[in-house]
């Protein structure tokens, strides 16, 4: 009856630690992720095809959700990658990315993301300072 115990117990403390190394094996694949989401820069051409890509489904719920969510994080966490990348922009896109994803975010405060813009350095100079 003892073996049987210390058996239950050591198989269970096993596939806890299992448990939790999968769990330490996700958090770090989405910690990775939001990693590669937030610099985006480092490959301006996929985030320029991204942005309008963003712009042509502003109507989509769904797909302005799944936008919102890449570009909020953009803006709160790598600003100046944010504004450069809409410096490149026309001024109807510009107007249309405020109007749809900074005007009426999903996932932060407006006031949040606002403030974080105002940080970057060439904020004052693109079309978002209006």
């Amino acid at each position: 009856m003892r073996t049987l115990v210390v058996f239950l117990s050591l198989l269970t403390s096993f596939s806890l630690a299992l448990a939790n190394q999968d769990i330490n094996t996700q958090k770090l694949e989405l910690q990775k992720k939001f990693i590669s989401d937030i610099n985006q820069c480092s490959n301006p051409q996929q985030l320029y095809r991204f942005i309008q890509n963003a712009l042509k489904n502003v109507s989509n719920h769904e797909e302005r959700a799944r936008h919102a969510a890449l570009l909020e994080e953009l803006i709160k966490y790598n600003p100046s990658c944010f504004v450069a990348s809409v410096k490149k922009l026309g001024p109807k896109s510009c107007e249309k990315i405020e109007e749809s994803y900074l005007s009426e975010p999903f996932f932060y405060p407006r006031e949040d993301l606002k403030a974080s813009l105002a940080t970057a350095k060439d904020f004052k100079a693109s079309c978002l300072a209006s």
